[in-house]
């Protein structure tokens, strides 16, 4: 379901450095997407990035405001507002201004959030304020393709 209110936010905030944009919902559904950044892609380009860099200590890092970023084929930006969506940036590049403005993007998601009594899904309302969900390690992964030998008994 794809909120209208996120979506004419991320198209607004595209340029200077981000060229696309797409908020995910902690169960991989797409809620908005901007920009160069195909539908089919966001949920996986958030769990590829989080699966790379996966650390002890990755939902607090998250959680505490960090932007994880990791080069692909683009530069790409992971970061969760509120503890309720994940903030997926397509980076022209990875200077510093590019990580900041992806970083003000998340904060500028997290205030919508925290004013969206009026309008958010009835699935973000149910879910409380965050804390007791799952998080960002349940996040659908996909499958590389990476086929690996067996030794041989």
């Amino acid at each position: 379901m794809i909120d209208t209110h996120f979506q004419t936010m991320l198209a607004r905030w595209l340029g200077d450095g981000l060229t696309g944009a797409a908020l995910v919902d902690r169960r991989g559904q797409l809620v908005a997407i901007a920009g160069s950044i195909d539908p089919a892609e966001a949920t996986p380009l958030a769990a590829l990035v989080m699966h790379r860099l996966k650390a002890d200590d990755l939902a607090e890092r998250l959680f505490a405001g960090e932007m994880l970023t990791l080069t692909l084929e683009r530069n790409v930006a992971v970061g969760v507002a509120k503890r309720q969506l994940f903030v997926v940036a397509i980076l022209a590049s990875l200077a510093p201004a590019a990580l900041e403005l992806a970083a003000r993007l998340r904060d500028n998601v997290a205030t919508m959030l925290a004013d969206a009594t009026d309008y958010a899904p009835q699935l973000w309302r149910a879910s409380g304020g965050g804390g007791s969900g799952s998080g960002p390690a349940d996040l659908p992964l996909v499958e590389l393709g990476i086929t690996v030998p067996r030794a041989k008994a």
